[in-house]
């Protein structure tokens, strides 16, 4: 097999473990969401346990990056791929680091039963939505190369940041009014803190697939 085909290969491999980093960062995210919306303390704790695989699969892709980039020598199209790969990875190990910052606040929370007659509960599990959505579609467009949609994404994190100036609003109003609910309330800030976060992280990845289509940081 001829250089070029062994680095073709091994590049395709590094994109199927992107691939399967991306999809479990995915149901990490959902399951966070789960976890809080239904306080579901057990499934907090295994979101929380599940991190540690996100960390090795980072290093693992990591890794084989550092050895195609050093090994291949990979011409300039080839190396912005592997590049925003390298990126990318990091600003997902961060979103798992979120997803358990997360669930650890939502096993202090005892406020009662999650119910969307509450305006904040419902307003977070309407932002935690958008941010699980905004999450898909990037990783969908590491395959589909769509540029028009990848900067929707990186636009639409302004909307998620309005989400969350919004919630913390409630949060606090609520805080003022029942001094019952502040610890509960501490948490539930941190809470949409650290997703307005992740949807952060999402734009990262965006731009780096971006960053791959045009060259253009």
């Amino acid at each position: 097999m001829s250089p070029r085909r062994v680095f073709e290969k091994e590049l395709e491999d590094l994109r199927l473990e992107m691939i399967k980093m991306g999809n479990q960062v995915e149901t990490l995210v959902a399951n966070t969401i789960e976890a809080v919306t239904e306080q579901n303390k057990e499934l907090a704790k295994q979101v929380i346990k599940s991190d540690d695989l996100i960390d090795e699969m980072e290093v693992e892709i990591e890794k084989k990056c550092v050895s195609l980039i050093t090994h291949q020598q990979p011409i300039a199209r080839d190396l912005r791929l592997i590049m925003s790969m390298l990126k990318s990875v990091t600003d997902m190990e961060r979103i798992g680091d979120h997803c358990e910052d997360i669930c650890t606040y939502s096993l202090t929370l005892e406020d009662g039963v999650w119910t969307k007659e509450i305006a904040y509960k419902r307003h977070i599990e309407k932002m935690a939505t958008h941010v699980r959505e905004m999450l898909s579609r990037t990783l969908d467009n590491f395959m589909q190369k769509d540029l028009d949609k990848l900067k929707e994404i990186c636009q639409y994190d302004d909307k998620i940041d309005e989400e969350f100036t919004k919630i913390f609003k409630e949060i606090t109003i609520e805080m003022s009014k029942n001094s019952d609910f502040v610890p509960s309330g501490a948490a539930y800030i941190m809470i949409v803190k650290y997703l307005e976060r992740i949807a952060d992280h999402i734009t990262n990845i965006a731009e780096w697939l971006i960053y791959n289509l045009t060259g253009e940081l």
